[in-house]
């Protein structure tokens, strides 16, 4: 699964939240989102319009959550578009062979999923005020980093 950066362009308005009692993500206000990327038991939420990331939702018990010290990466401001052709209303699966790990550093409030140590290939975009994604030099994603409002 490909990921293009599109640089510079605007930043969704929304910011992601995380509900302790329900102990979810979601975007708020919501975003319209009709293409789903499952990653463990989230999901990246894409507008089928124009395939770019709109927000992090799904299931994420704060107990799956390994506490660590996080170097949050330093992003440019943009968009991530899924390359390719991708039916609305599906959902893909982006960590087949093993699922995804999730690290907290309670410091800073920052989670990410996914690998946590940034190369020097490696690109992160800030899709949202709150939320960055890593892309890697093959253009595959590599982590998902959010600084959740809990409520």
């Amino acid at each position: 699964m490909k990921f293009e950066i599109i640089k510079g362009s605007k930043i969704g308005n929304t910011e992601e939240q995380y509900f302790i009692n329900e102990r979810s993500f979601d975007c708020n206000p919501s975003a319209n989102v009709d293409i789903n990327v499952a990653i463990a038991y989230l999901n990246l939420g894409i507008d089928s319009e124009d395939m770019c990331v709109k927000c992090l939702w799904g299931f994420s018990p704060r107990e799956s959550w390994k506490e660590v010290d996080l170097c949050v990466p330093s992003a440019i401001e943009g968009e991530l578009r899924l390359i390719g052709e991708y039916e609305a209303g599906l959902t893909w699966r982006i960590d087949k062979n093993k699922m995804w790990e999730s690290y907290f550093d309670k410091e800073s409030g920052w989670y990410c999923i996914g690998n946590s140590m940034l190369d020097d290939q490696d690109t992160a975009v800030k899709v949202i005020n709150n939320m960055v994604a890593v892309v890697d030099n093959t253009s595959e994603l590599k982590a998902v980093w959010v600084q959740p409002i809990f409520v």
